[in-house]
């Protein structure tokens, strides 16, 4: 069901690239859910033999990514923050912050950490529910709880980088605003490297019923809004635009359509499984 939405939604697109041109853009490439290794592998997503597979990517004698996804999920039936996709994960235990310290050792190894010369991007979202149905939020508590998560997460990765001499950027994202707030309202005193907030839209309700209208997020500083390429109208790019963030795209699989869209409408990154792929196709 969710190919078939995707090609279907992706023929309008498509024909706008058509129209458009076939300017080659150059995004920064995003390991999606941290999980790159081939073939790809949705059961894979946010786990640590994946982590460690998709930083070990290598096209051309360079790493084939430019920063990575970490998900941090908070469990409200106990409140335990773990690294996890989504509500399937629920047997999963796995410490939000074991990425982040492979991430740490990552940085220690020589060598560069990404294909492009611009920052190492650690993409780091915050889930916007703590249940097993997208509709269980978060109390209060639970989001001051999981932003001093996200900073634990930050904190980790930022001093490696410092001890490593790496040039990093932490971006902090999620569906909801209100977890965006509270990063920010717990931020501690010292931030080594720089951090960003981004908001994600993915796929418009009520297909996604986590996706919230971009007004939702008035008054954060959002400098990126991350979208799916086959689900994005022009109206709504204006309104990205308009609001002074960047664009960025994510998806589940490949298709010819999301290339167009990609081409008409040059998000700075892209977040994707199929990095090797897209590696190919931006430096061909």
């Amino acid at each position: 069901m969710r190919a078939i939405a995707e090609v279907v939604a992706g023929v309008a697109v498509a024909a706008l690239a058509l129209a458009a041109g076939c300017d080659q853009p150059h995004p920064i490439v995003i390991c999606h859910n941290a999980n790159c290794g081939e073939p790809t592998d949705p059961a894979r997503d946010d786990t640590l033999p994946a982590f460690r597979e998709s930083l070990m990517l290598e096209e051309g004698g360079r790493p084939v990514i430019d920063g990575i996804e970490l998900d941090s999920f908070w469990r409200g039936s106990d409140n335990v923050c773990l690294y996890a996709h989504d509500p399937s994960d629920f047997a999963e235990n796995t410490p939000a912050i074991a990425p982040a310290q492979e991430l740490a050792l990552h940085f220690a190894q020589p060598g560069p950490i990404s294909f492009s010369d611009q920052p190492f991007l650690v993409l780091l979202e915050l889930k916007a529910f703590v249940g097993t149905s997208t509709k269980d939020r978060h109390t209060p508590e639970q989001r001051v709880l999981h932003a001093r998560c996200a900073w634990n997460i930050y904190k980790i990765v930022s001093d490696a980088a410092v001890a490593s001499g790496r040039d990093i950027v932490v971006e902090f994202q999620s569906f909801a605003p209100e977890l965006l707030r509270a990063v920010i309202d717990t931020a501690p005193g010292d931030t080594p490297v720089p951090y960003t907030f981004g908001a994600v839209q993915g796929v418009p309700s009520p297909v996604d019923d986590q996706t919230r209208p971009l007004r939702d997020f008035t008054g954060l500083p959002i400098t990126d809004v991350q979208v799916h390429p086959l689900w994005l109208l022009d109206a709504q790019h204006e309104a990205i635009l308009t609001s002074g963030a960047g664009i960025s795209f994510f998806w589940f699989s490949t298709t010819s359509e999301v290339f167009a869209a990609i081409r008409r409408y040059h998000p700075t990154a892209v977040d994707t499984s199929e990095a090797r792929l897209m590696r190919r196709w931006l430096e061909r």
